[in-house]
């Protein structure tokens, strides 16, 4: 018996309905698991600002004065060392320096900044280090000069050590938007006018990163703990804890010079490599 004129239609809208059900499927599926990655991304990062806002109350304030400081003292820094005649002409490693910096030294304060868990409800008291996924590591405190409890030469030692891939990391990721994105800049300004010509020479922008990452894991590392360690929590806090606004000009003072000194050597180090010039 033959099948109805229909039958084949039928058989192929179906397979088709079905193909795209799966479809659908997938789709839906890849969404919920970007929700769920953003969910937990924001979970983490919620959670260890309170770690750090725990540890130190002023962690905020102190974070949105690193983010004006970077700005601000990278900018000097590169106006310092180039002078008013080159700031345009360099005004490509001049923006590209200070994105990186932006990133890069609120990060550098973000990961050596001292941690407090209170576990009191469990019986114990833990002051350790976490990682960027938010796992907890109890030996190892997140700066090597938390004053919280007794910590072995060994434990101080990791707190220098353990944060160097994710800041190298950090910084090569920096890097890489910042002077990746001046790049393009410079790439669509040359399209757009023919006739600009831009007074530096194109930058490796793979050696950039590999400076830059290097340069947060080991000079941005020691900077911001012995800052964010000795410098504030001790010798800053014992001096000016009577007076409150004293003690935040100071905190911003020693932020400043910090952030100069970062940026001046971070320029120093790139000329010196080679991976700045002119044409």
């Amino acid at each position: 018996m033959a099948n109805g004129p229909d039958s084949d239609s039928i058989n192929e809208l179906e397979l088709g309905g079905s193909s795209s059900s799966s479809s659908s499927s997938s789709s839906s599926s890849y969404i919920s698991r970007i929700s769920r990655s953003k969910t937990k991304l924001t979970t983490t990062i919620k959670e260890q600002f309170a770690l750090r806002l725990a540890a130190d109350p002023n962690f905020l304030s102190k974070s949105i004065t690193e983010v004006i400081l970077a700005a601000g003292t990278q900018f000097t820094a590169e106006y310092s060392r180039r002078g008013t005649g080159n700031m345009i002409p360099q005004i490509d490693f001049v923006i590209a320096g200070i994105l990186t910096a932006i990133a890069g030294k609120y990060y550098s304060m973000w990961r050596v900044a001292p941690t407090f868990i209170n576990t009191k409800a469990e019986g114990a008291n833990a002051n350790s280090s976490t990682t960027d996924e938010g796992d907890v590591n109890i030996s190892i405190p997140t700066n090597a000069f938390q004053t919280d409890k007794s910590y072995s030469l060994a434990q101080r030692g990791m707190a220098f050590i353990l944060p160097i891939p994710s800041l190298f990391k950090a910084g090569f990721i920096a890097s890489a938007i910042g002077y990746g994105l001046t790049q393009i800049l410079i790439s669509l300004r040359s399209l757009l006018v023919p006739s600009y010509e831009a007074a530096t020479a194109s930058m490796n922008i793979l050696h950039a990163c590999l400076y830059t990452g290097g340069f947060m894991a080991f000079v941005s590392n020691i900077r911001y703990q012995l800052l964010q360690g000795i410098v504030e929590p001790i010798v800053v806090e014992n001096l000016f804890r009577k007076f409150p606004i004293v003690k935040a000009a100071v905190i911003f003072a020693v932020r400043l010079a910090n952030g100069l000194l970062g940026s001046s050597l971070a320029i120093a180090g790139m000329k010196m490599f080679g991976l700045q010039k002119l044409k």
